[in-house]
């Protein structure tokens, strides 16, 4: 048995963004969801799938924490897109471990062009952004647009130089916007905000936001019964419902719990080893201790969803854990770390977690940390 069965798929939000790429007015759209809670998998295993079976050319490119320049990770899946067949295998590997001089063969496919990766990230060379162009003329299609997938596009700002390649990146697209439909994803709002939302960005009102909807109880039932078939027993389903809950509803944290229960003496156990793997393999001790207590409580307070973080509810909470309040200057600086960091982000006038693993840890933290 393959591993397909656990895929739950969001098929009436794919009908509905496969319409608005494919019949829709606007030429892109910009979707928003917190880290780890699909996004990806949407895009790979839900929406390139469809894509390709209606005749799409996709390419998907994935920003997130790139090592090389994001201008030669597009210029690779550029490249894989116009040159190499379908198939969700390419896609998911990605643009990873590229060489130090990135070889592609040219739009026209007569010749081959190498561009050398350790340059690309202290300038951009005018005729980079030239074949960038000419890939996205090679594949547009005004009969069955080409899907290009740009995941956590908000790290494109982030790069040095960045300006010069999204200016560029926009003309292309501008050009082409009956023939390539784009599809942008973020985990953070204020990032996609910044450009999407600022009069001065060049992707200012490019695209149309949507959100990832989050998954319920229908979700949970897929998964109970994608165990059941695997390890040909069944969970009680109340209590995958109180583990659901205890994880925020995230996905992947309860996918991560059903894989841990066969091993477990109780789900209990499960969890607790869930959180253990997830401290080791995301850092999160290292990352917690890197901190200053100030930052640390106020983590805790957007993790518990303090209310009045300036107000009444913020200094009755850091009296309970450390017995004085914060300042609101204080509170304001640590927000500011930590939103650099990418720990934070806001959205809807609120303060959230950045990565909603990092969030369940945070929240089992004893009150001697603070």
């Amino acid at each position: 048995m393959s591993k397909s069965h656990w895929h739950y798929p969001r098929t009436g939000f794919l009908d509905t963004v496969f319409q608005m790429m494919t019949s829709g007015p606007a030429q892109a759209l910009s979707l928003f969801g917190p880290r780890r809670i699909g996004k990806t998998q949407f895009l790979l295993y839900d929406l390139a799938p469809r894509a390709e079976m209606h005749h799409h050319k996709v390419g998907y490119a994935s920003f997130w924490q790139t090592t090389a320049s994001p201008l030669a990770v597009l210029l690779y899946e550029l490249e894989q897109a116009l040159y190499s067949g379908p198939g969700v295998n390419r896609l998911w590997r990605g643009a990873r471990g590229l060489a130090p001089k990135l070889r592609l063969r040219s739009p026209d496919g007569r010749g081959e062009i190498e561009i050398d990766l350790a340059n690309l990230g202290r300038e951009v060379p005018a005729d980079h952004l030239l074949l960038m162009d000419q890939y996205c003329d090679r594949l547009a299609n005004a009969n069955h647009p080409t899907f290009l997938l740009f995941d956590e596009f908000q790290e494109v700002a982030k790069a040095p130089n960045a300006e010069p390649l999204i200016a560029a990146l926009r003309t292309s697209l501008d050009k082409r916007k009956d023939g390539l439909s784009v599809l942008f994803t973020g985990s953070s709002r204020q990032g996609l905000s910044h450009v999407f939302s600022t009069r001065d960005a060049p992707f200012y009102r490019f695209a149309t936001p949507i959100e990832l909807p989050a998954l319920g109880l229908d979700f949970v039932h897929h998964q109970l019964a994608a165990y059941a078939a695997t390890y040909r027993r069944e969970l009680d389903p109340d209590q995958a419902y109180i583990y659901f809950d205890a994880f925020g509803q995230n996905p992947m944290l309860f996918q991560r719990w059903l894989n841990a229960m066969p091993l477990a003496a109780s789900a209990q156990e499960a969890r607790d080893r869930v959180e253990q793997d997830l401290e080791e393999e995301f850092s999160f001790a290292e990352t917690w201790l890197s901190l200053t207590d100030n930052q640390r409580l106020v983590l805790r307070m957007v993790a518990e969803n303090v209310g009045q973080m300036f107000g009444a509810d913020g200094r009755d909470f850091a009296r309970r854990l450390r017995g004085d309040p914060l300042s609101s200057s204080a509170i304001q600086a640590a927000l500011r770390k930590l939103s650099a960091l990418n720990l934070v982000d806001k959205w809807d006038d609120e303060w959230h977690l950045g990565d909603p693993m990092f969030e369940v840890w945070i929240r089992r933290r004893p009150d001697t940390d603070f």
